[in-house]
């Protein structure tokens, strides 16, 4: 719980690759995380590196497809994220 703090506290000063850091070794401890992994692909977004933004995000909607932020990504980016299928 620390790192994922510790990265949000980053992300909020915009340092996005110190949140990187911070999300990476939440993951690393817990890899079930699941805001931890949604935060991660929102500060590589933030970063620039939208190719890997997309790549974690997909996974997290893979891993976590009820999750509010699948939905909310759903939502705001049905190009890259299609409605969920029950």
């Amino acid at each position: 719980m620390s790192w994922f703090q510790l990265g949000a506290a980053y992300g909020d000063l915009g340092q996005s690759a110190q949140a990187i850091d911070g999300y990476e070794k939440a993951l690393a401890l817990d890899p079930d995380y699941d805001l931890a992994m949604f935060n991660l692909g929102g500060a590589h977004w933030n970063s620039g590196e939208k190719i890997e933004a997309l790549a974690i995000w997909t996974t997290a909607i893979d891993r976590f497809p009820d999750h509010e932020l699948a939905a909310k990504l759903r939502r705001n980016m049905p190009a890259f994220f299609p409605p969920h299928q029950d």
